[in-house]
């Protein structure tokens, strides 16, 4: 049922079409799903992962344990990883649910490796820290690792991952700095599996696939310039619920930040910055309908922006609507107009959004 507030289509074929797009891009290395924030924003009750999962994807990643119990209340056999690392007193929740903790340290690894005893056939995941300071071991935890060779060695499946900080640069040096780094770990763990690539660094080039590869903004149809076959997947409307005649030199919304020059007609959409649209967009940004460019004008407010239609003024009626994004005008477009990344674009989206999937 349409109502009238941002409508957001999902096209989940076009999700499918990415990860078997990248899992044939990627041979041999396997591809595991990014899955963080409820699917990039695009969730809706593990909708992504239920596409995904048929397509035998088995790999998933996400931030925290509350993020992944969610999905292991519906998806009993995939293997769930946490980025977020084993924190105080979580080791029962990981065991008792089969998640696995992505250890950002030494002391992580102790903890967990202590809490699993005999039980060698569970896997894990380390996170080796190759230039980025935010997560994943130190030097310093790396040095006490080699010392613990034989605890790690009885450990039948066991991955090292890092991330790459300027993968979206293909000339950025610091890339082959964290590989080169990346590579020398591998030399000192040579039994281990290694993944440091996700959606920037799978097109870095095979060097950086070893494994395993973590796409994530690439399965959400974002960053589409890493490559001409990621399909569009996401599409954001609103609808016209008020139109008006303003007069010269009357203003428009909050601050008076806008006057009109001349008769204009204008259209309220109901949308705004809790819907996550940026208000740097005030008096600058624009939407579309039928490709053509209609400018915001005044401050975007919580729920609602006012639009310039006057050169649309008897073809547009209130409950027609307003393209935000879509196939044409892609949430990278837009990311660019909104001064942000694509990312948060789909990351942001309301809760208010009435979501279909298609």
């Amino acid at each position: 049922m349409n109502f009238s507030t941002g409508q957001v289509a999902i096209d989940l074929k076009s999700i499918k079409n990415n990860y078997l797009f990248l899992k044939n891009f990627c041979k041999p290395a396997e591809i595991a799903a990014t899955v963080k924030a409820s699917s990039y924003g695009l969730g809706g009750e593990n909708k992504i992962v239920e596409t995904l999962v048929k397509v035998k994807c088995n790999k998933f990643f996400v931030a925290n344990i509350v993020e992944a119990l969610k999905i292991r209340k519906k998806f009993k056999s995939i293997n769930i990883f946490v980025l977020n690392g084993l924190n105080k007193n979580e080791e029962k929740v990981f065991f008792d649910n089969n998640i696995t903790p992505v250890l950002n340290n030494y002391n992580q690894f102790e903890k967990w490796t202590s809490y699993l005893k005999k039980n060698h056939n569970i896997p894990l995941m380390l996170h080796v820290d190759t230039g980025m300071n935010r997560l994943g071991f130190q030097k310093s935890d790396i040095e006490k690792l080699k010392k613990s060779r034989k605890k790690l060695q009885q450990f039948k499946n066991v991955t090292i991952m890092s991330h790459l900080a300027c993968a979206d640069d293909k000339n950025n040096e610091f890339n082959l700095e964290q590989k080169k780094y990346f590579d020398q770990i591998k030399k000192e763990f040579p039994e281990c599996k290694y993944s440091l690539a996700a959606s920037g660094g799978i097109f870095l080039g095979k060097q950086y696939h070893y494994d395993m590869v973590r796409p994530g903004i690439s399965l959400y149809g974002g960053k589409r310039t890493f490559h001409r076959k990621i399909k569009h997947a996401v599409t954001l409307k609103a609808p016209i619920i008020q139109i008006n005649e303003v007069k010269k030199g009357e203003s428009i919304g909050y601050s008076r930040t806008y006057y009109a020059k001349e008769n204009i007609n204008t259209a309220t959409i109901s949308i705004g910055y809790a819907d996550g649209m940026n208000i740097r967009l005030t008096n600058k940004g624009y939407f579309h309908f039928k490709k053509k460019k209609i400018p915001i004008i005044g401050r975007v407010s919580m729920d609602l922006i006012v639009l310039n239609i006057t050169k649309f003024k008897n073809k547009l009626k209130v409950g027609d609507y307003i393209e935000i994004y879509n196939k044409d005008y892609t949430i990278d477009d837009f990311a660019k107009q909104s001064g942000t990344i694509p990312y948060r674009i789909i990351t942001c989206m309301s809760s208010r959004y009435d979501k279909k999937y298609i």
